[in-house]
């Protein structure tokens, strides 16, 4: 009896690229190497039998030389005697094929094929009897492949050519009655495996395509109620495969009979099948055909399928005629699901598209006027995706005269009242810049006739609409074509709600909540529209709507409360920030007093990123980015001269380690317009000009002071906006040199250290292990070459960070707000602006870090002990003040992965240091470690701690010492156990 084992995969010559010259083939490439066309086969078929005989014995004897196998032996000499003529056959039928089809198992693997090709020829022996047999066959089939041949690759070969056989054998009777041998081959055709539809889908398209025009018509319509009684993924893949094969003809071509076929698939009845038994019917019909439709445009080229685009043409012709629309909004839905493959590159030529769309916008949306009717919304919706479409496609072959003259045709789209063009303005500003610049216009003029009745979705198009042409430096011939009165709503829109929103803020502030509601949907709005504001509004108009606006939402924010009328402060420091931006973009600011007044509010709101960067965008824009600007050259407000200058760095220089990556990045850029201070070196510290020259050294702008020093803002600059990648690490990493040389050589003011501290620190948070190490030697190079100077301000940061690494929530700042499930696209807009998502560095690792600094620098560390020590008992749970035994800690803020990791680098500086007994509250400290971590679970922590109570130099501890690492190692604990004696005369 055949295995398995038989059938093991024998190897093959290598032709893909590699070593190894012979390879075992895949699964997939043996599947691929199926080859069952025997109806185009060049293979010689005897046309007769010998005289006397019948196919069937002929195809016996001849299998008889060919197969030895145990199966097929013995069906031979069972059947040998009963097939001599052919009325033997054909007294004999039943019993012939009883014993053909029980042998048709897998453990007769050897004998499969002569089984099968002997009932292909007891098919042509009895013809028109054999199709009472078709059942019995195919259930047989299918039981061969469920019992494991679907994963043998030449078995299936052999199941489906004998089936073709049958098929082409009895082509002139099964051709009078296809929905028979459907209902027959149904459990075949839609077999789970895909390769298994694909050989019986090829096998049976044979039979449809040779039909008569009627038997056609019912095939089609029979395979498309199977698809809508059960739309199951099993049975459309099904059906999408044999619909394919039916039309698809050889030489990448459609097959003759494919014109016929289309019109059974596009016409009227087809959508309709099942009625309204099925709810989902049209849908799985439209899908269906849209499958079927892609496959064929994958395989022919664009020319080929014009015969299916005609096709879908004239259907769509004649449903207008007949005013059948919803015969219209089906052929539609297939259209547009259809042109939109490949990106529309599988249409040779628009123009009969582009034509028909033209007579459906004067007949569907011209006489509609300004509002569609409910009969016709479906058809609009449906044209206007099938313009989107077409613009996709011309887009793809870079036609744009075309899609300018499309744009100019389908202006009364744009005159629509209601949520369709909503829908497809939308849409079309998803498109090309070049596209969305084109229309313009036309988007403007339907945002103002809508602009009363849809606000919050028509200030998001407007919104979206300047933030597309911004992005493409295309916002500044935005109002070009559009005069006053065109935007006349939109202008008195944003201004009435602009003056709307100043009252109720000022009611709020005096106290007056009864007659003011506030909700995100309604801040989402006022955000809009104070982001469309500079774009909409004409330049020469006076900004004193936004001035108020941020007067009053500064009178606002002077509440203490968190939360100012249901709303945090933070929010509302937001929507002031978008008011700052607003009101520089207006472009007609440039006094000093109002300069003044942006400063003002960036002092006083220093911990919202959105005022920051809206006050650093207005400093660029008036005095010029400032990484472009010549220092020597340039000239300072009085607000950032040299005085002034240090009370600034003074108030921003906590902002520089916020773990907000914008605040840290907007803070530097507002600083760096500040007067630098110079710091005077000696003529030995100056590098010559003429070394300089010769060695063709390259600066930074920061270090353009010569003898100066260098601009250490800039740097820090440089380094946070710098986006973050492999590629640019080691530029990053070469500006953290650049400072800690400066500092090493004395380059830098000490005016700048503190915010230099927090600079360094700020490196921290940029979620990029390469930067931790650089930053952290030159934390420890400042630290050391400026103690006086920055240690109280790294001690009361440290302590800062280890307040919120002990908090229940200690994740960083400017985590994203979940956005509610039901919120419109404007809210979640403002949502994401408002709280802004953040990966910045976790706490922990900005404490390791900074204790890894430290470690750099012990003797500055052991030196503070009055300030270490009382850290460390904190990070560790105690009551600095009220420290009464070791076990008095609070075990909550000792636990997790982080809370241990941060334990080991404080070990680690502790090992470091020389002198313990020194310590600030020694004993406490040392009781701690002995009788808290010394029992340890954790091996590497007992090691750390065992070595810092070495530094102790205790008598009764020392000559332990590698005993004690011994019994810590699993390596060598069993070993030290049986060697180490406890004894009385034992010596150490």
């Amino acid at each position: 009896m055949a295995t398995p084992l038989h059938a093991v995969g024998v190897k093959s010559l290598n032709k893909s690229p590699g070593r190894r010259r012979f390879v075992f083939k895949t699964f997939s490439q043996r599947i691929e190497e199926v080859e069952i066309d025997v109806y185009r086969s060049l293979d010689k078929i005897k046309p007769e039998p010998s005289e006397g005989s019948s196919f069937f014995r002929d195809y016996l004897v001849e299998w008889r030389e060919l197969n030895t196998a145990e199966d097929f032996i013995s069906f031979y000499e069972k059947m040998m005697p009963l097939v001599q003529t052919l009325p033997l056959v054909l007294l004999h039928k039943e019993s012939i094929l009883s014993e053909l089809l029980s042998r048709l198992q897998l453990k007769a693997r050897l004998s499969l094929e002569p089984i099968l090709r002997l009932t292909a020829s007891l098919s042509r022996d009895l013809l028109e009897d054999f199709i009472s047999f078709l059942p019995r066959i195919a259930d047989s089939f299918y039981s061969l492949l469920k019992s494991g041949a679907d994963r043998e690759p030449e078995i299936i070969e052999q199941i489906f050519k004998s089936w073709s056989h049958i098929l082409m054998y009895l082509q002139k009777y099964l051709v009078k009655d296809v929905v028979h041998v459907l209902k027959v081959t149904i459990k075949l055709r839609y077999y789970p495996e895909w390769y298994i539809q694909e050989f019986m889908a090829d096998a049976t398209s044979f039979l449809l395509r040779n039909a008569p025009k009627e038997q056609l018509r019912k095939g089609i319509r029979k395979i498309m109620f199977e698809i809508v009684n059960k739309p199951l993924p099993a049975r459309k893949s099904g059906v999408i495969v044999l619909l394919y094969h039916i039309m698809r003809g050889p030489s990448s071509k459609f097959h003759s009979r494919a014109d016929w076929v289309l019109q059974l698939l596009t016409e009227n009845s087809t959508f309709n099948i099942g009625g309204d038994k099925f709810n989902q019917g049209v849908d799985t019909v439209i899908e269906v055909l849209t499958a079927t439709f892609k496959r064929l445009c994958e395989d022919l080229e664009p020319k080929e399928l014009n015969l299916m685009w005609n096709c879908l043409y004239n259907r769509i012709d004649d449903s207008v005629n007949d005013e059948d629309y919803r015969h219209l909004s089906c052929l539609l839905s297939l259209l547009i699901s259809t042109v939109q493959i490949n990106n529309g590159m599988k249409i040779s030529d628009y123009q009969p598209m582009i034509e028909r769309v033209r007579s459906f916008v004067q007949k569907f949306i011209v006489p509609s006027s300004i509002v569609v009717g409910q009969d016709n919304s479906e058809i609009v919706d449906k044209i206007l995706q099938l313009m989107l479409c077409i613009l996709d496609g011309l887009k793809s072959f870079n036609d744009m005269s075309t899609i300018s003259s499309c744009l100019l045709q389908w202006t009364p789209v744009f005159a629509l009242r209601n949520s369709s063009v909503l829908t497809f303005i939308r849409e079309l500003l998803e498109k090309d810049p070049y596209i969305i610049h084109a229309s313009r216009v036309n988007i403007l003029s339907a945002m103002n006739d809508l602009i009363e009745t849809s606000q919050d979705e028509v200030v998001y198009l407007i919104c979206s609409l300047c933030e597309r042409l911004q992005k493409n430096s295309l916002i500044s011939s935005f109002l070009d074509g559009t005069s006053t009165e065109g935007l006349s709503r939109i202008h008195g829109f944003l201004q009435g709600a602009i003056c709307s929103w100043i009252g109720v803020i000022n009611d709020i502030s005096h106290g007056n909540l009864a007659s003011t509601s506030t909700d995100e949907g309604k801040l989402a709005l006022l955000w809009g529209i104070i982001c469309c504001y500079p774009h909409m509004i004409d330049v020469r108009a006076r900004p004193s709507s936004l001035t108020d606006l941020i007067d009053a939402l500064d009178c606002l924010l002077m509440i203490e409360d968190e939360s100012i009328a249901g709303v945090s402060k933070h929010t509302w420091q937001s929507l002031l920030g978008a008011a700052i931006s607003s009101y520089y973009k207006l472009g007609n600011i440039c006094g000093l007093e109002e300069t003044r007044k942006i400063l003002h509010l960036a002092k006083t709101y220093k911990s919202s990123s959105h005022v920051l960067s809206a006050v650093a965008d207005y400093l660029d824009s008036v005095y010029g980015p400032i990484m472009e600007a010549d220092s020597h050259c340039k000239s300072y407000l009085p607000e950032f001269e040299t005085e002034k200058a240090v009370d600034a760095l003074g108030i921003f220089a906590d902002n520089l380690c916020n773990s907000d990556k914008a605040i840290r990045v907007a803070t530097l850029r507002i600083l760096c317009h500040c007067e630098c201070h110079e710091c005077k070196m000696s003529a030995n510290d100056q590098p010559p000009e003429n070394i300089m020259k010769t060695e063709g050294y390259q600066t930074h702008p920061a270090e353009s002071h010569g003898s100066y020093g260098v601009n250490v803002l800039q740097l820090l600059l440089s380094i946070e906006a710098t986006p973050l990648s492999i590629s640019t690490s080691r530029k990053v990493i070469l500006l953290i040199s650049r400072i800690q040389m400066a500092i090493s050589a004395g380059k830098i003011s000490e005016t700048y250290m503190p915010i230099l501290l927090s600079g360094i620190i700020g490196i921290f948070y940029n979620r990029f292990s390469y930067l931790w190490n650089p930053a952290s030697e030159c934390l420890a190079i400042l630290i050391r070459e400026n103690v006086a100077l920055v240690w109280g301000k790294f001690v009361h940061y440290f302590e800062e960070c280890l307040s919120t690494f002990h908090s229940p929530h200690n994740k960083p700042d400017g985590q994203s707000a979940e956005v509610p499930y039901n919120s419109c696209d404007l809210v979640e807009r403002f949502t994401s602006f408002a709280a802004p998502t953040s990966d910045s560095t976790p706490y922990a690792t900005v404490l390791s870090s900074l204790l890894q600094s430290l470690q750099k620098i012990p003797s500055v560390a052991e030196s503070r002990s009055r300030q270490i020590v009382p850290l460390f008992l904190k990070f560790l749970g105690y009551n600095n003040e009220d420290l009464l035994s070791v076990g008095s800690f609070n075990s909550d803020a000792c636990k997790g992965k982080e809370w241990r990791g941060v334990l080991k680098e404080w070990l680690s500086l502790f090992k470091l240091m020389r002198n313990p007994r020194a310590f600030y509250r020694s004993q406490s400290l040392k009781d701690v470690l002995l009788i808290r971590f010394m029992d340890e679970n954790d091996a590497e922590i007992q090691m750390r701690v065992l070595d810092c109570l070495l530094t102790w130099k205790d008598d009764f501890l020392i000559p332990y010492e590698q005993h004690l690492r011994n019994l810590i190692s699993s390596k060598n604990l069993r070993e030290e156990l049986t060697t180490w004696s406890l004894s009385r005369e034992f010596s150490y």
